[in-house]
């Protein structure tokens, strides 16, 4: 009788099971969540310091009164800086009274503001009433000249504005609840939970 070889049949394929799938997944979106947070908050990380403002030759500069010989120093503008923010707010930089921009003007931010959350830079001359805006530009180089004015914007690096800049804006806010949630998966499925009840 003869003996027929029986070839050893195969171990079945393990499937991967739903909480290897969460781990796999949760570790791609916090190794892309760090990834994004890192290349952003370098991006964002140019903050503005200082604002100088000069007037051009030939330009005009606003007088709060044009007769001769009166209170000629009060007559100079009274020149101040704001700046618009992209969600809408505003910072107050602060007057120059009686000042010709001429010779230029300089405005020290109190703390660095990152460069790519201000929409623009607006000039006012300051009244009591209404402010007027003499000239308003956009941060698209060092330099900017727009209705006879010159602003030069002073920057600096900083990794701190770039992450609070970073977390403010919604992708960063996004990123942080999908970093967080994936954190808290992976430590669920580390200490075993939901843990299966005895057969």
């Amino acid at each position: 009788m003869e003996s027929h070889d029986v070839a050893p049949a195969e171990p079945p394929l393990k499937s991967m099971s739903v909480w290897g799938l969460v781990g796999w997944f949760c570790g791609v979106v916090v190794l892309a969540s760090v990834i994004a947070c890192v290349v952003m908050a370098a991006v964002r990380s140019v903050g503005l310091s200082v604002i100088e403002v000069t007037s051009l030759p030939g330009t005009v500069e606003p007088r709060d009164h044009g007769l001769p010989f009166v209170k000629q120093k009060e007559a100079l503008p009274d020149y101040e800086i704001v700046l618009t923010r992209k969600d809408g707010d505003k910072v107050l930089l602060g007057c120059k009274p009686d000042h010709s921009a001429a010779d230029g003007l300089k405005w020290q931010l109190p703390e660095l503001e990152s460069v790519a959350d201000i929409a623009a830079v607006r000039l006012n001359e300051q009244d009591k009433l209404v402010s007027d805006a003499v000239a308003e530009v956009h941060i698209v180089a060092d330099t900017v000249e727009d209705d006879g004015y010159r602003f030069r914007f002073t920057t600096e690096r900083s990794i701190k504005i770039g992450i609070a800049s970073f977390f403010g804006t919604p992708i960063g806010k996004a990123i942080t609840g999908a970093l967080t949630l994936a954190i808290l998966l992976l430590v669920l499925r580390a200490i075993g939970w939901p843990r299966r009840s005895a057969e």
